[in-house]
């Protein structure tokens, strides 16, 4: 991975200087607010009929949970059958931003994902567990068929610190990407940093530190993650939740 430096300045969310995104802005606000909180399958018809004028794409059959927090709509697009449950906050307002959920993946419930100016893309058939939270600005894709379990995050980013007189939050960032490739499963409360692939039918551990890429069909676990097995040569234990 080819890494990305940039300024503080560079997540700063824009100002509007086009009337039509002005529009769509105020627009997402409005109806979200209007139609937020509605509950059962009213809620979600209504949601899904109306927020198509202001977001990048809501395929067919789109489940829209309540309480949303979605800002830089044109930028978030959900594919056929995908599932935003209650309470998730989708965030695209800084410059070239993108969320991409997949077809039938699923978003369960107090989700958090900040693209920070860089594209997050959730596979086909992929469920991400409640309280995930995932950070650009560098790029996180995940493949299809993936679990990911509750509590887990994956930050695209690290702060720049090495001049000890300016503050950290002034030095920008740097940032490499994530990949999670197809098949993986991923246990409750796994922390993944920039700069890691985790290969095809890997399984990490609950708990565990990924610093570094770990090949296809691996069991990993600990902090920092080391990889234990390969999947098929040993008897199945337990070590994910």
């Amino acid at each position: 991975m080819t890494p990305k430096i940039l300024s503080s300045d560079a997540l700063k969310a824009p100002k509007h200087n086009s009337s039509d995104v002005a529009w769509k802005h105020k627009a997402s606000q409005l109806l979200t607010a209007a139609f937020g909180a509605i509950p059962l399958s009213l809620g979600r018809k209504i949601r899904r009929w109306s927020y198509r004028s202001f977001m990048g794409q809501i395929g067919k059959d789109v489940f829209l949970g309540t309480g949303l927090d979605l800002m830089g709509t044109d930028r978030i697009f959900l594919k056929d059958n995908s599932m935003v449950l209650n309470g998730v906050r989708l965030n695209c307002r800084a410059p070239n931003s993108r969320i991409v959920l997949g077809p039938y993946a699923t978003l369960e419930r107090d989700i958090c994902l900040v693209s920070f100016g860089g594209c997050i893309e959730i596979g086909e058939k992929t469920g991400i567990g409640p309280f995930v939270c995932m950070g650009g600005p560098g790029d996180i894709t995940i493949g299809k068929n993936c679990l990911i379990a509750s509590h887990s995050s994956l930050y695209a980013n690290n702060h720049i610190y090495s001049d000890p007189s300016i503050p950290i939050i002034e030095q920008g960032y740097i940032c490499k990407g994530i990949v999670i490739e197809d098949d993986c499963w991923i246990g409750s409360g796994v922390r993944i940093l920039d700069g890691v692939t985790i290969g095809h039918g890997s399984i990490v551990g609950a708990g565990a530190v990924v610093t570094k890429s770990i090949p296809p069909y691996s069991v990993a676990v600990g902090v920092p993650a080391k990889v234990m097995s390969k999947r098929g040569q040993e008897p199945q234990v337990s070590v994910v939740s």
